[in-house]
């Protein structure tokens, strides 16, 4: 599951009065989110569409990472639905899964995927997204019948099996895993993807063949964060922490992501280049919006301002980071350490 986001399917409203839920939209694609919360609240004042337009604030809510209000956005939308689901409100449900995934709420996800599969019973990703909710709650026995449901419905589907695996070993079920893995080595092989052959060879240990599978995915401008983080993954277990960090940077420079940015900086600190390592940890901090790893980037930039000497900075910024975030002992001590500098 990793992070959303999040490819919007766009929906035509035709006519004048559509301006306020296309200026939504548009700015919902530009990933300008308080201003597509603003433009769709409007267009409701207005009356335009409201399922469209509810859908669209949920969407905007949940670029924002405020999944309880995306949650009673999308619930608004699907009350005005028509009497027979279409392909808007078996969109609508998707995302609100997504939103109780993020919020930790794995029994009412579950819920969602089983509207959805009573919708479109071969639908084979609400399985595995089903399944995956219910590794959360330690029903292994449940997620696997799920799974198993799922490479039935798209044997020739290789990614699936793959997805099924990383998804197994995530949560710890390595033997379960392997099982799926195994599937997949006694397929024909003319039915992968580059990307999966690539993920393939990363899991057998084969990091250079890796590498050669997924670059070439990446230089036909394919590439997603899943891919850019194996690949910088299969360079650093090489040793080749200058490369990694060449893929990250040509990524951020197109599609700013923390997370990305936050590899970059290990790759730099690795590399002894705190400068740089600090300057990508501070890129990433400065995205707002649906960070879910800026816990991590504030950490790693007090890291690099101890690895620089400049522990004023360092103390500066971790009095600002327990200010906000939960404290530890070992937190308390370091603050205390840094201080007294």
């Amino acid at each position: 599951m990793g992070a959303l986001l999040m490819s919007v399917v766009l929906y035509g409203c035709g006519g004048k009065d559509a301006s306020l839920t296309d200026n939504g939209m548009a700015f919902l694609m530009q990933q300008d989110y308080k201003a597509a919360i603003a433009s769709f609240e409007q267009a409701i004042l207005a009356k335009e569409n409201l399922e469209e337009n509810y859908r669209g604030a949920g969407l905007a809510y949940m670029g924002i990472g405020d999944y309880e209000a995306a949650v009673d956005a999308f619930d608004k939308a699907l009350s005005y639905a028509g009497m027979f689901p279409g392909e808007m409100e078996y969109d609508i449900n998707y995302y609100m899964a997504i939103a109780y995934y993020k919020m930790e709420e794995y029994d009412a996800a579950i819920s969602i995927y089983d509207a959805i599969i009573e919708m479109r019973p071969k639908d084979t990703n609400a399985y595995f997204l089903r399944g995956s909710m219910k590794l959360y709650l330690q029903d292994v026995d449940a997620a696997i019948l799920d799974f198993n449901q799922a490479v039935q419905m798209d044997k020739k589907n290789y990614s699936i099996y793959l997805d099924v695996y990383d998804c197994l070993k995530e949560h710890g079920y390595d033997a379960q895993a392997q099982g799926y893995l195994d599937q997949i080595l006694l397929a024909d092989s003319q039915g992968f993807s580059e990307y999966d052959k690539g993920r393939l060879a990363y899991y057998n240990g084969e990091y250079q063949k890796a590498c050669n599978y997924l670059e070439h995915v990446r230089q036909e401008g394919k590439a997603d964060v899943k891919l850019i983080m194996l690949l910088g993954e299969c360079y650093k277990l090489q040793g080749f922490y200058e490369y990694a960090a060449v893929v990250y940077d040509a990524y951020v420079s197109e599609v700013p992501d923390p997370e990305i940015y936050n590899q970059m900086g290990l790759c730099y600190v690795e590399q002894g280049n705190y400068a740089a390592a600090l300057s990508a940890f501070q890129r990433g901090i400065e995205i707002k919006e649906n960070n879910t790893c800026l816990q991590t980037l504030k950490l790693n930039e007090i890291a690099c301002y101890e690895y620089m000497y400049e522990f004023d900075m360092a103390a500066q910024r971790m009095q600002e980071y327990l200010a906000v975030y939960p404290s530890n002992e070992e937190l308390e001590k370091e603050y205390a350490f840094l201080t007294t500098r």
